[in-house]
């Protein structure tokens, strides 16, 4: 091998780690964007299978309703003494990377058309995500509620605070999806929602205090992301909700 082709090899030699780190970076953030993007026909079909749902579901049902911290949540088994000691079905409502806008849209068929006992909402986590104003956030939810009041006036109707979220984590898409969703803007959301349960008379249930390590973040033994609970974080709040159902 002469003196040129060694230079030449020994340039590509190191500038290999730095390219394959350019096309990582690209790749990933590939990834991230279909994954955002593959959310609305998917948001859509469950909302329409909800629908389809409404006219075989139980009555006298506790429905949760929310994003997908309530849809990967076990409603079922995590409820079942509940429900059986209450006599009141435990029914999942959630849609994965739902906000608030699309929810308003679909509370009549996921929620009022089943007439249900109690309802626990929680959501706006992921309108933070994409921006959406802490006002407008606020404003959907409200209509919700003044929606179910309207048209389901014996449900009992339970306001969740938004759950608190992790610091730095170490997976990058993990760091991705809590962009726009630290726990400082969290509560500042929450705050408006306890002002607007106060006003529409309904419970408001905060349970950060259950879930939230010293510094205020999501304890780490309580998600597996940083963003959603695992078993032990649903077991956590689940007697606190259970106190506000009737």
């Amino acid at each position: 091998m002469t003196k040129g082709q060694k230079w030449k090899y020994g340039l590509i030699g190191a500038a290999l780690p730095t390219v394959i780190v350019i096309l990582l970076v690209i790749v990933a953030a590939v990834v991230l964007r279909f994954v955002s993007e593959m959310g609305p026909n998917d948001i859509s079909r469950k909302a329409a299978h909800y629908a389809q749902l409404a006219e075989y579901a139980p009555e006298n049902a506790t429905v949760f309703f929310g994003d997908s911290i309530t849809e990967l949540c076990s409603v079922e088994d995590i409820y079942a003494e509940y429900s059986k000691s209450s006599g009141s079905p435990v029914i999942n409502r959630g849609i994965s990377a739902e906000t608030t806008d699309h929810m308003l849209e679909r509370v009549e068929d996921s929620v009022i058309a089943l007439k249900p006992r109690n309802v626990v909402m929680l959501m706006g986590v992921n309108d933070l995500s994409v921006g959406v104003p802490q006002e407008q956030i606020a404003d959907n939810i409200r209509a919700m509620i003044q929606l179910i009041q309207e048209k389901s006036p014996g449900t009992n109707i339970v306001l969740q605070a938004v759950y608190p979220t992790s610091g730095e984590r170490e997976s990058l898409y993990e760091n991705y999806q809590l962009n726009g969703r630290d726990s400082a803007t969290v509560k500042a959301l929450n705050e408006k929602l306890a002002a607007v349960a106060a006003e529409e008379n309904v419970r408001f249930l905060d349970v950060t205090a259950l879930l939230a390590d010293e510094n205020g973040n999501l304890r780490n033994d309580y998600t597996y992301d940083g963003l959603h609970p695992n078993v032990s974080g649903y077991l956590a709040v689940r007697d606190a909700i259970i106190a506000e159902l009737v």
